[in-house]
């Protein structure tokens, strides 16, 4: 028995194309939206990440250093000036140490017996910071920002070992010395 022409030919319509066609639009068109947006907040992620690393390391110093102040000299609530009771490998005993903001690179400025100003660049993006002390309990803030608009606020509290005027159990009163390291 002979076949109809039509059963013979056999393919996809016009109309089976194009919806082929459309849905695979939409699932590609949801796969790049979807891409996009990944790529965005990873950027944004590791944006925030520098931000944060850089923010900390620079409070770890300054806590560091100003958690071995002999006494505070000057404090305004954007800076710290201090004399440093024990040498380090960087710092020499007896230095004054400045903590400020200049721009939006947060600075340590030591001075040491009438020696030029020698600076160095804490953290960069810095947009704000604050120095808060009350009864010998130094808070200090950082806010770092990019002009892509991550921006992250750090703080943290610094409890001075040597001053003298302490009444607080967090204090040596001065009797606090560095081993000497071998």
């Amino acid at each position: 028995m002979p076949k109809h022409n039509s059963e013979l030919q056999r393919g996809f319509t016009l109309i089976e194309i194009i919806i082929v066609i459309v849905i695979l639009s939409i699932v590609s068109g949801i796969t790049i939206k979807f891409l996009i947006d990944s790529l965005k907040i990873y950027t944004m992620t590791v944006n925030q990440k520098t931000l944060f690393d850089e923010g900390k390391l620079a409070l770890e110093r300054m806590c560091r250093d100003i958690r071995d102040a002999r006494s505070i000299t000057s404090f305004t609530a954007s800076s710290i000036t201090f004399v440093r009771n024990n040498a380090t490998a960087q710092d020499s005993a007896d230095e004054n140490i400045r903590f400020d903001l200049s721009g939006s690179t947060l600075r340590k400025v030591k001075n040491a017996g009438g020696a030029p100003e020698n600076l160095i660049a804490m953290a960069d993006y810095v947009s704000t910071f604050t120095v808060t002390n009350a009864t010998n309990e130094i808070q200090l803030q950082l806010t770092l920002s990019r002009a892509s608009g991550e921006n992250i606020t750090l703080q943290t509290k610094v409890y001075p070992k040597n001053l003298p005027t302490s009444s607080t159990y967090k204090n040596f009163k001065q009797y606090w010395r560095e081993e000497p390291s071998s």
